[in-house]
C-alpha cells in the first residue's frame, strides 16, 4: 500500500474518532435548570455607576430570547445598545452615558435562556444608580377586568410623571412593568413624586394606547408614590368613542333592515313629516341590525334613524324608506330565538320560549300552538292567556307547561291556519324540536339590597358573564323562571344619577362608574327558590 493511502486512512479514522468524542451522549435526563446569574457589572444596588456597558456572568452558556422586546429598562430611555454574548457572559454596550443621579432598573423578564433546553433565567433584575443613592419609592397592586373582576396577566402597568406632558397615547412610559399570572404588579426603585398611573392590555406590543380594541385602566387623579405607597387596584375597560355606522340598507315588502358596524343598545325611528309618530321596530339578536316594520299607519318616506351603542355614542341617519321587492326571508316560517344567555339544551318546565316569525302576523285561533311529546299532543297553548305577541307582531312568547311523565324531547307546533301573515302568501311552519333539562323545572333567586346609592342595575349573569335578567333601583329583588345552573350577581352603579351606567372617559379625567360583583356563586336548582341573598355596595 502506498504511503499516501496509509496517511489518508489514518487521517479519516482520526477525524471519525474525534467527531465521536465530542458528540452529546444519547439518553440521560434533560437539563431543566435555568441559568443563574453569578455576578454583574455594575452590581445590583451599586451607587455612582459610570460605565456604559452592562455585563452579566452566568453559571452556564446563555443566549438572548427576543431581548429587544423582553427587556424593560426604567426609567424609559432611548439610549440604544449593542448586545454581545460570549459563552456564559452577556454584555449590553450603550451608545451614550446614563443620566446623572438616576436609579435604573433592568428587568430582563424571559429575555435570557440557556442554549441547551432554552430554560429561561428566572426573576433576572438589576438595579443601580448613577448618583449617591438608590430611589426606594414603589407602588404595587393588582389589575382586574372591570366587568368580571378577574385578575389580568401580562398587562403593562405604566407611570408618567405629572411634571411632564408625556401621553400614553403617544409616548412610552417613564416606568413600566407587567402583571404576573395572578394579575399582580410591582414597580420598585421609583423616584418619589406624583405620577399618572395606567394599565394597558397592549395587543400590538408597542406600549402605546393607540387602539380602542385594547383595554385600559387609569386613575382620574395622579398618585403620590413614596416608599410606603398603598396598593393600587386598576380596572381594565374598553373605551369606545366611535359612533355606529349604518353599513347596509335592505328594503322588503314588510320591513326595512338597517345593518350597523357594531352592537346597538337603543334605537329610535321618527318620520320626518310626523316626528312624534311611534313606529314598530326591533333590534335583532346579534345587536348589529334593526328591523323597521310596515304598518297601516306607516308606509315609508323620509325617516330619521337614531342608533346608540353601549358606550353612549349616537349616530343619526335620514333614510328614504321604501317597502318594496319581496318579503324578508331571513327566517322561514318560525324558529326558536336563541339569545346569548340561553342554550337550547337548558329549557325546563316554566322556562320562557320566544319564537321568531318570518313576517308580522295576526293570530285568529284560540289555541295556535301545541306541544308534542313524540307524536302525541301533550299540551295546547291558549291565546292570549298563555301566548304573547310582541309589538312588532314578529315574536311569540310562551312558557313551557309542566308535562306528565319523564318527557325530555318535545316539539313546538304552530297552526298555520291560526297564525297568518299580515301581507303576502300563507306561512308554512315546521316542527321546532326542544330538549328539556333533566331536572324538569326552573328556580328563582330572591334577595335584598343595602346601599347608599339610589340608581343602579342588578344583573343576574352566567358563569361567562352574560346577562340573563336585570332589575333596577330596588331594595328587594327577585329573578324568576331561571334555568337550573350556576350564576352570579353583578351591579352597575349609576353614581351620578343620570339614569345610565357611564363607561370610561377617553380623556381619562373621569373614571368608569363602579361595578360590584357579589362574591358568592348561586347554584340554582329546579323548583327551588333561593332566599336571603344580601347585596351590600
Amino acid at each position: 500500500m502506498k504511503l499516501t493511502q496509509i496517511i489518508l486512512i489514518l487521517s479519516t479514522t482520526f477525524i471519525a474518532v474525534s467527531c465521536a468524542s465530542v458528540s452529546a451522549p444519547e439518553g440521560g435526563e434533560r437539563d431543566q435548570t435555568p441559568p443563574t446569574l453569578q455576578s454583574s457589572n455594575p452590581k445590583d444596588q451599586e451607587l455612582n455607576v459610570r460605565t456604559q456597558t452592562i455585563t452579566l456572568t452566568f453559571d452556564e452558556e446563555v443566549q438572548q430570547n427576543k431581548l429587544n422586546t423582553e427587556l424593560l429598562i426604567t426609567p424609559n430611555t432611548d439610549n440604544k445598545y449593542k448586545l454581545k454574548t460570549n459563552r456564559n457572559v452577556m454584555s449590553l454596550e450603550f451608545e451614550k452615558p446614563f443620566l446623572d443621579n438616576t436609579t435604573y432598573t433592568f428587568n430582563f423578564r424571559e429575555g435570557v435562556t440557556d442554549i441547551t433546553e432554552k430554560n429561561k433565567a428566572a426573576n433576572l433584575r438589576l438595579s443601580f444608580s448613577t448618583g449617591s443613592f438608590i430611589d426606594s419609592s414603589k407602588v404595587s397592586g393588582t389589575v382586574v377586568d372591570l366587568f368580571t373582576q378577574q385578575p389580568q396577566k401580562g398587562v403593562i402597568v405604566a407611570l408618567y410623571p405629572t411634571r411632564d406632558t408625556l401621553s400614553i397615547r403617544k409616548n412610552k412610559p417613564y416606568y413600566q412593568t407587567q402583571t404576573d399570572d395572578a394579575g399582580k404588579y410591582e414597580l420598585t426603585n421609583v423616584k418619589e413624586g406624583d405620577y399618572r398611573i395606567y394599565a394597558l392590555a397592549d395587543k400590538n406590543n408597542n406600549a402605546f394606547y393607540d387602539n380602542e380594541d385594547e383595554k385600559i385602566a387609569y386613575l382620574a387623579q395622579p398618585i403620590n408614590i413614596t416608599a410606603t405607597t398603598e396598593p393600587v387596584t386598576l380596572e381594565l375597560i374598553k373605551i369606545d368613542t366611535k359612533k355606529p355606522i349604518l353599513l347596509r340598507r335592505e328594503f322588503y315588502t314588510d320591513r326595512f333592515t338597517g345593518n350597523y358596524n357594531e352592537g346597538i343598545r337603543t334605537f329610535r325611528a321618527n318620520p320626518v313629516q310626523a316626528p312624534t309618530q311611534k313606529l314598530n321596530y326591533k333590534i335583532l339578536t346579534d345587536g348589529k341590525a334593526v328591523d323597521l316594520f310596515k304598518t297601516q299607519n306607516y308606509t315609508g318616506g323620509k325617516t330619521i334613524l337614531t342608533a346608540v351603542d353601549s358606550a353612549g355614542n349616537i349616530t343619526a341617519d335620514t333614510v328614504d324608506i321604501k317597502f318594496e321587492g319581496k318579503r324578508a326571508s331571513r327566517i322561514k316560517g318560525a324558529q326558536l330565538k336563541v339569545t346569548n344567555t340561553r342554550n337550547s339544551q337548558n329549557y325546563a318546565a316554566g322556562s320562557e320560549v320566544t319564537l321568531e316569525l318570518e313576517t308580522p302576523v295576526t293570530i285568529t285561533g284560540k289555541e295556535p300552538v301545541s306541544i308534542l311529546s313524540d307524536t302525541i299532543v301533550a299540551a295546547k297553548i291558549r291565546y292570549p292567556e298563555e301566548l304573547a305577541l310582541d309589538s312588532t307582531r314578529t315574536e311569540m312568547r310562551l312558557r313551557i307547561p309542566k308535562l306528565k311523565g319523564q318527557t325530555r324531547n318535545i316539539s313546538i307546533v304552530i297552526d298555520s291556519t291560526s297564525v297568518r301573515p299580515l301581507e303576502g302568501a300563507p306561512l308554512s311552519f315546521s316542527r321546532i324540536p326542544l330538549t328539556l333539562a333533566e331536572s324538569g323545572g326552573v328556580g328563582s333567586v330572591r334577595g335584598t339590597v343595602s346601599t347608599k346609592y339610589t340608581s343602579y342595575s342588578i344583573q343576574l349573569i352566567t358563569q361567562d358573564y352574560k346577562v340573563v335578567q336585570e332589575v333596577n333601583n330596588t331594595k328587594a329583588f327577585q329573578f324568576k323562571n331561571i334555568t337550573p345552573g350556576t350564576y352570579r350577581i353583578r351591579v352597575l352603579i349609576d353614581e351620578n344619577n343620570n339614569g345610565k351606567w357611564d363607561a370610561g372617559d377617553p380623556e381619562f379625567k373621569r373614571q368608569p362608574e363602579k361595578v360590584y360583583l357579589y362574591n358568592k356563586t348561586l347554584d340554582v336548582r329546579a323548583n327551588w327558590e333561593m332566599e336571603g341573598e344580601k347585596l351590600e355596595f
